[in-house]
């Protein structure tokens, strides 16, 4: 196997895990996303803070998605614009998450953070000529309302406290404190 096989392979490997991963993280719309009886009301600020964190990570590939939705939509007066971004969309989609193999160019392996920047470049560059930074920050805005919203009242498959048995009840008879605490209460009595 040459260097530039094993990089070529490294590449592929690295490219097969993001795009994995972006797959794995879009859960199915109606199942999960849209299940009307997960939705309720947080109880107390830690629940909503905890709720919160878990549906971020949870639901980050149909956030994205509805994210991208909504800024489409609010190009629907200018159907210029709207198919430049979706022609966007798309080269993002196909060079950073669907391909399988490293980009060969001139066979010349372009890395996927050389990737990463220049589509950063030219989606920046299509913002300031079409003019549409109004609609950027009218599409941030609307998306983070609507993804918090979503976040904070959808209950989480497993609710269980991030700190584990620290905030457990104790049994009234004692029998879970401990040999230090048995011992307290023995010279206690």
């Amino acid at each position: 196997m040459t260097p530039s096989s094993t990089a070529a392979a490294a590449g592929a490997t690295n490219t097969y895990t993001a795009t994995a991963e972006i797959r794995h993280s879009i859960r199915p719309w109606f199942d999960d996303f849209l299940s009307l009886s997960s939705f309720s009301l947080p109880l107390s600020v830690p629940k909503l803070s905890l709720r919160f964190n878990k549906n971020i990570y949870t639901f980050r590939g149909n956030y994205a998605i509805i994210s991208l939705l909504i800024f489409i939509l609010t190009l629907i007066f200018r159907p210029i614009a709207a198919i430049l971004f979706l022609l966007l969309i798309v080269a993002w989609i196909y060079f950073l998450v669907a391909r399988d193999e490293p980009l060969v160019v001139f066979d010349f392996e372009i890395g996927d953070r050389l990737v990463l920047i220049l589509l950063s470049v030219i989606t920046i560059v299509a913002v300031a000529v079409a003019s549409v930074w109004w609609n950027l920050f009218v599409s941030i805005v609307i998306s983070a309302l609507v993804i918090s919203l979503h976040a904070i009242l959808m209950t989480p498959d497993d609710t269980e406290s991030p700190y584990g048995a620290l905030l457990s009840v104790v049994d009234e008879d004692g029998a879970s404190r401990g040999s230090y605490m048995q011992e307290y209460t023995m010279h206690r009595l």
